[in-house]
């Protein structure tokens, strides 16, 4: 049963198309479908999240032909590319508005027809990072009200109008304003979607080309994503062109070459001619030359893989990259370590710009090479560096990661792997009774959040006015203190809790916007019962970035967290249970007062049922979408006598961890600004019983015994 619908992710790889992943959707149809679709372009148009993106079709294009053959199950646990997958989970299985619905991975080559389905499927092509495609195709005949063309692309508006009919002067359901978001989107070539499929019953169509291209747009105009160009991203090119399987050379083969087009390919020919003795004399006056950056960067990039270590190209790279926000070294492969670590620290020198380190795609870099690179250890690391992306990297294992880069946004394949691995038949060294077996991860770093913690109440509480003040809000006390718990997921009257070890990194600028995003979400979720939290948690972790909080960068999964109550059932979801704090680190703590009711009506009938409570009207019962929180930090005994924790508001967090006072008031503006748009209700659990709910949560039986 449901509304079963698939969706896909599909790119040119070294001329001709190819699948990179798969998922399944139970209940996707009709403006849904279109909502989802609308968030993954987005999440995979995001400039942000282009270059692991393109890091990873850089990966796709090294793959052999056996690689792509339909039937090898032992692919990297069938998640290649588990970046791209990432980003097309999080698109149609969540938005921090709060919508949230389960999805399963699938094999990467699972065919377009192969899924249970009934109400079509969507596909994009991200071949082109600033233009990224979709569409729909029904290939079967859909669950819908009208029919449509099969095996075609189909637009936004096709599909919509296949479930609903379109009324401007009628549009409660907000369909025309959805539409007006997919204008200007390119639909995916059926020239693609038959490379990609050979097999399907399509039309025989040729292969993509312009004229299919054009016919299939929505409108006229290209989409404006906005972007980050070779200014901004050194190195940007090198990723398009190994996707599109060509080379700079062969772009411009047959352009001829103005006589200052000549000029600078000789000047750079003699900067790179390792007899040159001038160097300084040629660089000073080359800056004269409004072009001379961008030919510089582009042509050393040509020449990345054969460009050989010396004082003097390490002096080309500082002058080319210095002022870039993001620097991809990824294509330099003939540098050392060494090379790489000096042409860093001199990026960093005075007020270093430089916000992201791109080493992706390089198999031999070390574990020994990174902490060089970065300075690991010496008590100096790169002070403006933020996030480091490492996609491909073999030789770095998560236990390093998770040791000596927690105060970054990392991205590194096996952490983007990890929440993936769903319990196929084929993995059976990976799950036993729907329960991960991978071995457990956890960040803990001194003033690291390391823990997140939710404390909620359970249904039978919910119900009974017993544990209702006057206001008709929760009485924390009568229920932490007198009832005895039997079952967090029972009916019994218990405080229920949750203690996550978390199993990703949280620097500080990413855990002011991932608790901003828990705020908003869980109050707003269509469901509102305590567990259904985590899975929502889960995604507001990672879709947040130290570069920019627009909702669409993508982050790693949490796999602690996204063991959802779906797939992972009973105390295995407790997967932190009673863990203590270690001294110095953090947890965010989040208190969860709601009820799932839909209204009012629905509460009163549920509290009718309550035994000896059916005729008690003396306090009203109000449905409760509340969410508050406290970030705790856990105290050694020998200094502190009254307290084991000590428990701040967010701007009390940055207080405590931000040297740089101008940071300091930056994020506390931030904060006040967002946190007052917040759902009502939502904000810092500042009663009296704080201490208590902590020592709860700590203590060795938790929540499960009297007092």
């Amino acid at each position: 049963m449901g509304q079963r619908h698939q969706l896909f992710v599909i790119a040119r790889i070294k001329g001709r198309y190819r699948q990179l992943c798969a998922i399944h959707h139970q209940w996707l149809y009709g403006h849904t479908a279109l909502r989802r679709c609308r968030d993954t372009l987005n999440i995979l148009g995001n400039t942000t999240n282009r270059i692991p993106i393109q890091q990873e079709l850089i990966a796709a294009s090294k793959k052999d032909d056996d690689f792509w053959l339909v039937g090898d199950d032992d692919k990297n646990g069938h998640v290649p590319f588990p970046f791209i997958m990432t980003c097309l989970i999080i698109g149609s299985s969540f938005n921090v508005d709060g919508y949230y619905h389960g999805v399963l991975v699938e094999r990467f080559y699972m065919a377009y027809d192969e899924g249970d389905n009934n109400n079509g499927i969507t596909v994009f092509d991200i071949s082109e990072p600033d233009n990224v495609r979709y569409c729909f195709v029904d290939f079967m005949g859909m669950e819908s009200e009208r029919e449509v063309e099969l095996h075609t692309p189909l637009s936004a508006r096709t599909y919509l109008e296949a479930y609903y009919v379109l009324d401007e002067s009628n549009d409660e359901a907000g369909l025309l304003p959805l539409l007006e978001s997919f204008e200007g989107r390119n639909l995916v070539t059926k020239g693609a979607l038959v490379e990609t499929w050979p097999d399907g019953a399509w039309d025989h169509q040729s292969p993509s080309s312009d004229a299919d291209a054009r016919s299939n747009l929505d409108t006229a105009d290209p989409p404006d994503l906005g972007g980050l160009n070779v200014t901004d991203v050194p190195g940007d090119r090198s990723a398009t062109m190994a996707n599109a399987g060509e080379s700079n050379e062969s772009v411009a083969e047959g352009k001829p070459k103005s006589l200052r087009d000549q000029a600078m390919n000789r000047l750079l020919d003699v900067l790179l001619d390792p007899s040159e003795q001038d160097l300084p004399g040629l660089m000073a006056e080359a800056d004269h030359l409004h072009d001379f950056i961008p030919n510089l960067r582009q042509r050393l990039y040509d020449q990345a893989s054969v460009l050989k270590p010396s004082a003097a190209n390490i002096s080309l790279l500082h002058k080319a990259l210095e002022g870039a926000t993001i620097v991809d070294l990824s294509p330099f492969t003939a540098l050392t370590a060494g090379h790489l670590s000096t042409l860093v620290a001199q990026l960093q020198r005075g007020h270093g710009s430089t916000k992201v380190l791109n080493l992706s795609n390089m198999p031999d870099l070390s574990e020994s090479d990174l902490e060089l690179i970065l300075n690991i250890g010496n008590g100096s690391e790169n002070p403006s560096i933020t996030a480091i992306i490492i996609l491909e990297t073999p030789k770095i294992s998560l236990e390093f990661v998770s040791h000596h880069l927690g105060n970054y946004d990392v991205y590194h394949s096996e952490l983007f792997r990890r929440p993936l691995y769903e319990p196929h038949d084929s993995f059976p060294l990976l799950h036993e009774h729907g329960r991960s077996l991978l071995p457990a991860l956890q960040f803990d770093m001194p003033d690291s959040i390391s823990q997140l913690v939710l404390v909620g109440i359970s249904s039978a509480q919910s119900c009974d006015v017993e544990f209702r003040r006057e206001d008709g809000r929760f009485d924390w006390s009568s229920m932490k203190f007198s009832i005895e718990v039997e079952s967090c997921y029972g009916v019994d009257p218990a405080i229920s809790y949750m203690n996550f070890l978390l199993d990703i990194p949280l620097p500080v600028s990413k855990t002011i916007q991932s608790l901003r995003r828990l705020l908003q979400y869980m109050p707003s979720a269509q469901t509102f019962a305590f567990e259904s939290c985590f899975t929502g948690a889960a995604r507001c972790f990672a879709t947040t970035s130290v570069l920019d909080d627009d909702g669409y960068s993508v982050g790693p999964l949490s796999l602690t967290l996204s063991e959802d109550k779906q797939r992972f059932r009973g105390p295995e979801i407790q997967s932190g249970k009673n863990q203590y704090l270690k001294p110095g680190r953090w947890a965010i703590v989040l208190i969860h007062e709601a009820f799932d009711a839909h209204d009012q009506a629905h509460l009163d009938k549920k509290a009718a049922r309550v035994p000896g409570k059916a005729g008690d009207t003396a306090r009203a019962f109000k449905p409760l979408k509340r969410l508050r929180y406290m970030l705790a930090q856990a105290i050694p005994e020998a200094e502190s006598s009254r307290a084991r924790y000590m428990i701040v508001d967010l701007p009390g967090y940055i207080e405590h961890l931000v040297k740089d006072v101008d940071q300091v008031g930056k994020m506390k503006t931030w904060w006040a600004k967002e946190s007052s748009a917040l759902p009502a209700g939502s904000g810092y659990y500042d009663d009296s019983d704080a201490h208590a709910i902590l020592d709860r949560v700590y203590s060795k039986e938790g929540f499960r015994s009297r007092t």
